[in-house]
């Protein structure tokens, strides 16, 4: 019968498996990172004009739009001075929820909607590369600015106050939080370089994807190192726990087969021959017909074997009662009158 605790080591196994992939992947990052050329901006004027591809690099500049055009920026809706080329808005409503019998606060979300134009990062030279599509770089979403924080109470009567408190539901308030990516911060970008119309472009790297980070090259490597080393404890100590398991049911199935072997008598009984069957009327083994039946099988109870030939069906790999094909469980030793 199948020993559905085995699942346990499949999916430990599993799981190794998957955060070793993980591992190896971010660490196969590192290493393309690692050697992939950081470029000062302004020595793109001096790449031939035959390169128009940079597979994988990184470049560093300011923030900067493309034009001084008013559909080219995106202002705070809150603060008139603010401006900058990614705007988030995000609107939660904040409650007091009862569950079993204690009040836990709670922010459900009503909107967030992320807008942005394409921009530039520029050198300290006034030279520069274009992005047009942001969102689609990793961690940019992090890389937003809080500008902005408003609460807005909820104003309710003292009758729906203490109908909502009844029923464990009371909302708080409306709040409402402005993000931005704002002109003239230092942006680190990653990715690959192409050359179009005279223009540098960045963007996503096929494979590898891209990165916008206000952190520094350095910074950015230390941070995937550190990731890796953790994802890597992580995969040994889900296989060191698959081991052990495995280990664990390996030893329960010995003791089990010990305790099958322990019920067995080490020394074979008297066996009676029949020399006479006129005169001999003992039960005789159903399998070598000659001995003197003293084992019955469980659980089935059949009556019908023979020390001897127990020795042989427990070395068999599937013991199987002879009379009804029942699986045998263990053997119980029986002594006739």
């Amino acid at each position: 019968m199948f020993d559905w605790n085995w699942l346990w080591v499949v999916g430990e196994l599993g799981a190794s498996y998957g955060f070793y992939r993980w591992w190896k992947s971010n660490d196969t990052f590192v290493a393309v990172l690692e050697v992939a050329p950081d470029i000062d901006i302004d020595t793109l004027k001096k790449f031939s004009s035959s390169t128009s591809t940079i597979d994988l690099a990184s470049v560093h500049g300011l923030v900067q739009v493309n034009d001084s055009k008013p559909n080219s920026i995106l202002k705070s809706q809150f603060i008139s001075d603010s401006t900058g080329v990614i705007h988030r808005l995000t609107i939660r409503e904040q409650r007091f929820e009862k569950a079993r019998n204690v009040w836990v606060e709670t922010k459900n979300l009503i909107s967030d909607k992320t807008r942005y134009v394409p921009f530039r990062l520029v050198s300290p030279k006034g030279n520069s590369i274009r992005i047009d599509k942001p969102l689609e770089f990793n961690s940019v979403q992090d890389q937003l600015e809080l500008i902005h924080v408003k609460f807005d109470p909820n104003v309710s009567s003292s009758v729906e106050k203490l109908i909502n408190t009844a029923i464990g539901n009371v909302s708080k308030g409306i709040e409402t939080q402005e993000h931005m990516l704002l002109i003239d911060i230092p942006l680190t970008g990653i990715g690959r370089l192409e050359r179009r119309s005279g223009n540098w472009y960045l963007i996503p790297h096929e494979q590898w994807g891209g990165i916008l980070s206000r952190s520094t090259r350095n910074e950015i490597l230390s941070r995937y190192r550190k990731h890796s080393n953790i994802i890597r404890v992580v995969s040994i100590l889900f296989g060191i726990a698959a081991s052990c398991t495995a280990a664990y049911l390996i030893y329960q199935y010995y003791l089990k087969r010990q305790r099958q072997t322990n019920t067995l008598p080490r020394t074979a009984p008297v066996i009676h021959r029949n020399e006479d069957t006129n005169e001999n009327t003992r039960l005789q083994c159903v399998i070598c017909l000659d001995n003197e039946t003293t084992y019955s099988l469980q659980p089935c109870s059949h009556l019908g074997l023979c020390h001897t030939c127990v020795q042989q069906l427990k070395n068999q790999t599937q013991q199987l009662c002879p009379i009804c094909r029942t699986p045998i469980q263990f053997y119980q030793r029986i002594f006739l009158p």
